[in-house]
C-alpha cells in the first residue's frame, strides 16, 4: 500500500510547505494566512474562515475567494487542507511549527532565541487590513510572552549553577523581545552583580533608563532604581551575594 506523503510546513521565518522532500511554493499572502489560522485554531467554518480574510466583503465574493484559495492550495500540494460538511482543517497528517501555540508543546529554545526578529510568516503584513495584521500581531505576541518565559527559566538555572556568561546571554535576548521588560532588565543587573561585575550592572541600568526616556518619555518603576541605588551603595560582601542570588524571581512576563 503506497505511503501518504509526508507535509511538513516552516510558518517561523519563510513559509515553507515541504512535501517528502520537495518544497512547494506559496506566495499568496491569504493563503499563507489561511493555512496559519487552521494550524492554530483548528477546524474552521467556511464562513466563519472567508469573514477573518475578507471582513466587509459580501459572503458570496468572500467565499468565492476562499474556495479560489483552497483550490491553489490543494494544486500546489493535494490534500494540504480537507473539508468536512462545512469545515475546513489542515490534513491531519501535516506536522508544522506552531504546536507550542496550542499548548501542546514549549516553545524550543532555537526558536524563542529569534523570536526577536519578528518573523512569524515571514513577517507579512497587510498595510490596508487591520483587523488581519491584528491577528498576526496576537500570536506574534504569544510567542513572544513564551519565548520570554523559556529564556528566564534557562537563565535562572545558568545564574544557579554560577554559569554567568550563559545567564546574561539569555536575559540579554528577553530585552531584545522585551526593551522595556523592568522584570528582565532587574534580573541582568542582578546577574552582573553575581558574575562580580558592579559596572555592568549599572551600563544595565543606565542604558535601560536612558530607552525608557527616549521611547516612553517616563523614568523607570521603583523597585528597578532602588536595586539601581543598592548596587551603588551597598557592600560587595558575601550577604549582598546572597541577597541578590534569593532575588531572582520566578517570572519575567
Amino acid at each position: 500500500m503506497e505511503q501518504p506523503p509526508k507535509i511538513q510546513i516552516n510558518f517561523l521565518g519563510p513559509v515553507r510547505i515541504r512535501v517528502d522532500e520537495q518544497v512547494c511554493e506559496a506566495n499568496d499572502k491569504k493563503a499563507i494566512l489561511l493555512l496559519f489560522v487552521l494550524a492554530v485554531r483548528g477546524s474552521t467554518s467556511r464562513q466563519q474562515m472567508a469573514s477573518l480574510l475578507w471582513p466587509g466583503t459580501d459572503s458570496e465574493r468572500s467565499q468565492g475567494s476562499l474556495r479560489l484559495r483552497i483550490h491553489k492550495l490543494n494544486r500546489i500540494c493535494p490534500g494540504i487542507i480537507q473539508s468536512h460538511l462545512n469545515a475546513i482543517t489542515l490534513n491531519p497528517g501535516i506536522v508544522h511549527d506552531l504546536g507550542f501555540l496550542t499548548g501542546e508543546h514549549e516553545i524550543p529554545l532555537a526558536a524563542a532565541l529569534e523570536a526577536h526578529r519578528g518573523n512569524l510568516i515571514g513577517s507579512i503584513e497587510f498595510p490596508d487590513n487591520p483587523q488581519l495584521n491584528a491577528i498576526i500581531a496576537h500570536y506574534r505576541q504569544q510567542i513572544v510572552n513564551k519565548a520570554a518565559s523559556l529564556l528566564y527559566r534557562h537563565a535562572k538555572d545558568c545564574a544557579l549553577a554560577h554559569d554567568y556568561r550563559r545567564a546574561i546571554e539569555f536575559l540579554d535576548q528577553i530585552l531584545l523581545l522585551s526593551p522595556h521588560n523592568e522584570a528582565a532588565c532587574r534580573h541582568l543587573m542582578r546577574v552582573h552583580v553575581l558574575s562580580g561585575c558592579r559596572a555592568a550592572a549599572i551600563e544595565t541600568y543606565e542604558a535601560f533608563r536612558k530607552n525608557m526616556r527616549e521611547s516612553l518619555g517616563i523614568e523607570p518603576d521603583t523597585k528597578t532604581k532602588r536595586l539601581h541605588m543598592d548596587i551603588l551603595t551597598l557592600q560587595h560582601d558575601a550577604d549582598y551575594q546572597l541577597s541578590m542570588q534569593a532575588d531572582l524571581d520566578s517570572s519575567v512576563i
